[in-house]
């Protein structure tokens, strides 16, 4: 069951990460430098917010995905210690 746990822990900002990857893969083209001659201003407006949108997403992704990483790092490092405590006073 621990393991398990582990396992998720350390799974869980590695899925976070591709999913940052995906929203910005796969994020909406923007637009041509001549994009008044194809489409309107609130269209352009539209197409832009929403790949903002799909940035912004992905920053916030990628920072959760990093503490949760350094979170779990952190305690799997705790879990060491505690199993091995002569090993927790060597090192110190």
């Amino acid at each position: 069951m621990r393991k398990l746990a582990v396992s998720l822990i350390v799974a869980f900002p590695i899925a976070l990460l591709g999913w940052a990857c995906f929203l910005v893969l796969f994020a909406p083209a923007e637009p041509p430098f001549d994009w008044m001659n194809s489409m309107s201003v609130a269209d352009h407006n539209t197409l832009v917010a929403l790949i903002d949108h799909h940035y912004t997403v992905a920053a916030y992704v990628i920072t959760w995905a990093i503490q949760l990483g350094y979170l779990a790092w952190l305690g799997l490092r705790w879990q060491a210690k505690k199993l091995d405590p002569a090993r927790a006073s060597r090192n110190s």
